[in-house]
């Protein structure tokens, strides 16, 4: 048998060392690969249509994972807080909501409440203290406290300390009557304010949206 001779170097085929380096070598390349790289190497998102755009909430959320990939950064980040503006109203509304639920307050019983059992029905749920009055976020305009009127639900309703309740329609305890900004600010619920936020948000959006099919064509 032919022997090779003492020390000198052999090379023998060694199939399991060679896997092992190419496994390593893809360990290295995707340690060295961040979460952002690796999605913008994945497979492309189609764009959204004109049509799709518009969709709330899932039309800008699709546009700015579009614009993260294509490394719009800026894009992404507008059409990202688009989406967030529009999905406020639905939330603050769902956990008014939840809310009245959890208290027992039935929010579909329009066609027979009145001011009255609306005030009793708040205060006994514990929402409305001593010192606190229920306001009308839409005025009555001299509707009897016991006629039955959808203004009088609970999603129309807010609960205020009786000075700024006062304050809203006329002067009190020697203070003046709020100026116009405080009036609608103390004076509207919380997703009635979500609802021209969430609108100007979607303005915006159509308008980019637009603009950047324009670009594109």
């Amino acid at each position: 048998m032919a022997q090779m001779p003492r020390g000198a170097p052999r090379s023998v085929p060694d199939p399991a060392g060679e896997a092992y380096d190419t496994h390593m070598a893809g360990r290295r390349a995707s340690a060295a690969t961040g979460p952002l790289e690796a999605f913008q190497s994945a497979r492309p998102i189609p764009r959204p249509n004109t049509a799709q755009t518009l969709i709330p909430i899932i039309g800008p959320t699709w546009e700015a994972a579009a614009d993260l990939q294509d490394g719009n950064y800026g894009g992404a980040a507008f059409n990202a807080s688009m989406a967030i503006l529009e999905a406020v109203p639905g939330g603050v509304v769902a956990a008014r909501g939840a809310r009245a639920a959890r208290l027992g307050i039935d929010l579909m019983n329009t066609g027979s409440r009145t001011a009255a059992s609306s005030s009793r029905v708040l205060r006994q749920a514990g929402l409305a203290g001593p010192g606190q009055e229920i306001h009308h976020t839409v005025r009555l305009n001299g509707l009897g406290r016991n006629t039955p009127d959808p203004r009088n639900d609970y999603m129309f309703l807010k609960v205020l300390p009786k000075e700024q309740h006062r304050r809203l329609t006329g002067s009190w305890a020697g203070k003046p009557r709020y100026d116009p900004v405080r009036r609608v600010w103390y004076g509207t619920t919380d997703w009635m304010k979500a609802v021209p936020i969430t609108g100007a948000a979607v303005a915006a959006d159509t308008a980019e949206n637009v603009a950047n099919t324009r670009e594109r064509r």
